[in-house]
């Protein structure tokens, strides 16, 4: 399961990044929003990555990681519910608002999970 997180976490880190550009580049009145927005996704999904892999060990970074997949999760699913119902279909608020919710859930199955020990009776989330 860490794989695969660590995979949908490098699609959203460059997915965040390639929206910030385009932020940057199309300079639409109230692009710092929207800049401001991916900046704070790539950081979560970095920070993501840090702790799945063991860099930034502690009980905080984990807390602040989880909070952060919460906010992702509430984000990705309201992107998907808007593209939606909305008049004009988006594509890509498609793609990244279904990453953005599997990302956060997919955190906080590992994140929660890596808490028991393995002589529980729950095992760790995806094996």
């Amino acid at each position: 399961m860490r794989i695969l997180l660590n995979i949908l976490c490098s699609f959203t880190a460059v997915a965040c990044l390639w929206l910030g550009i385009m932020f940057l580049v199309l300079h639409r009145p109230g692009f710092e929003g929207g800049l401001l927005m991916s900046a704070l996704f790539l950081s979560q999904t970095l920070l993501t990555l840090a702790v799945l892999n063991g860099w930034l060990p502690g009980g905080v970074w984990r807390a602040l990681v989880l909070a952060g997949a919460a906010g992702i999760v509430w984000t990705g699913g309201r992107a998907i519910t808007n593209t939606l119902n909305g008049r004009h279909f988006e594509g890509f608020a498609l793609i990244i608002g279904a990453a953005l919710l599997l990302q956060g859930l997919l955190t906080a199955g590992q994140l929660i999970t890596t808490r028991f020990t393995s002589s529980s009776k729950v095992h760790q989330f995806g094996n």
